[in-house]
């Protein structure tokens, strides 16, 4: 975990993070409509969402950590979830990954014929898990109103 707050920390003094948020601030803002512009949260979501979308659950854990240190800063209500936060945490579990490399590199161990066959289906599952996750949380919101 310090091995990936120290590499997060990298590229964030490098401004790599901030060109990379440029390209994933339409999504994020988006699906995050009261996050300010400007404000860090954008940046660690944007992170910990790569880190995850390449299968690196290891560096996902401590950016989604900053993520959520990020949006409580947003929260007025200190002891209650808000809804970023809640949609974050959605968005974090369904995981949505392009290349599970801890998967495949288990598969390869082991001596699986086609150890990159699985990642279409994972592509799949993950993207169609996120947007069942994201409809039942916008219903709940809907509803509980």
């Amino acid at each position: 975990m310090s091995l990936w707050l120290g590499i997060t920390k990298i590229i964030e003094d490098s401004g790599l993070i901030h060109r990379i948020s440029h390209l994933f601030r339409p999504l994020i803002t988006r699906l995050f409509t009261t996050i300010p512009d400007d404000h860090p949260a954008i940046s660690s979501i944007t992170l910990n969402m790569l880190a995850n979308l390449f299968g690196l659950g290891n560096a996902a854990t401590p950016l989604g950590i900053k993520a959520m240190q990020d949006l409580q800063t947003l929260n007025e209500e200190k002891d209650t979830l808000s809804f970023e936060m809640m949609l974050f945490i959605v968005v974090n579990t369904a995981s949505v990954q392009l290349i599970p490399f801890t998967v495949v590199g288990i598969l390869s161990d082991f001596g699986a014929a086609n150890p990159s066959g699985i990642v279409l289906p994972t592509i799949c599952a993950t993207m169609i898990s996120a947007a069942i996750a994201l409809c039942i949380l916008f219903l709940f919101r809907r509803f509980a109103r």
